[in-house]
């Protein structure tokens, strides 16, 4: 369950008139600097429970600041945000890999720091090699992989990490057919196994199809929920 009270969020934004090193001595010196704020959220009140919630609105709108204060990535400015459960961000697949690692490497790390219990490390270690199709790729830092292989290593690593909740930042689009039925496959499957899933996506035709509700942003407020 997710419930959110009353919350707000707003971006800090320094004087664009200062100069860099302005604004960094000014910042050791001074703390009278005038900030200017951007409210990303304003006074946002909603409960997610069982089910999948579909977040609309255009760039800027808020949706994805809402995916992000659900995964901790920022705190609200005022109000409150009440989290019951594990919790699986798909909101940047790659965030966390390591380009001087390799692919097995990337892999394990991020199952440590999902809390990931040895003997299912293993398990798992192996089905995302394999799932993966990068074969020696995988022994080899990242840095060297392509767009499309750093996308098959970060998204079959963050697939297979199960939670209760799962947040998704736009569908997953891909280039190759064969691999974005896979992953249009794999996505749907993983949604039913959460007990509550956020997308926030443009796609509101595919929305409509799979969220029980879904939630419309104008400007950081709720305009509509259908």
């Amino acid at each position: 369950m997710i419930i959110l009270e009353n919350v707000s969020l707003n971006y800090p934004i320094s004087n664009k008139n200062l100069s860099l090193r302005r604004s960094i001595v000014n910042s050791m010196f001074s703390s009278n600097i005038k900030k200017t704020y951007i409210e990303a959220l304003r006074k946002i009140n909603l409960k997610f429970d069982n089910g999948v919630y579909g977040l609309s609105g255009a760039n800027g709108s808020g949706k994805t600041s809402l995916l992000k204060l659900v995964a901790g990535i920022f705190q609200p400015s005022s109000g409150k945000i009440e989290v019951s459960g594990s919790i699986s961000s798909m909101i940047d697949i790659n965030f966390g890999f390591n380009p001087e690692l390799t692919g097995v490497e990337n892999i394990e790390f991020r199952l440590i720091v999902e809390g990931i219990k040895k003997n299912q490390r293993k398990k798992l270690l192996d089905k995302i090699k394999i799932e993966t199709e990068l074969g020696e790729y995988l022994y080899l830092p990242i840095k060297t992989y392509s767009t499309g292989m750093r996308f098959r290593l970060a998204f079959f690593t963050s697939l297979y990490i199960e939670s209760d909740i799962l947040l998704l930042d736009e569908w997953i689009g891909v280039a190759d057919q064969k691999l974005r039925e896979k992953v249009d496959k794999l996505i749907l499957e993983r949604i039913a196994k959460s007990k509550v899933t956020l997308i926030a996506s443009h796609n509101l035709e595919r929305m409509q199809k799979i969220c029980n509700k879904i939630i419309f942003f104008e400007k950081g407020e709720i305009s509509k929920i259908s």
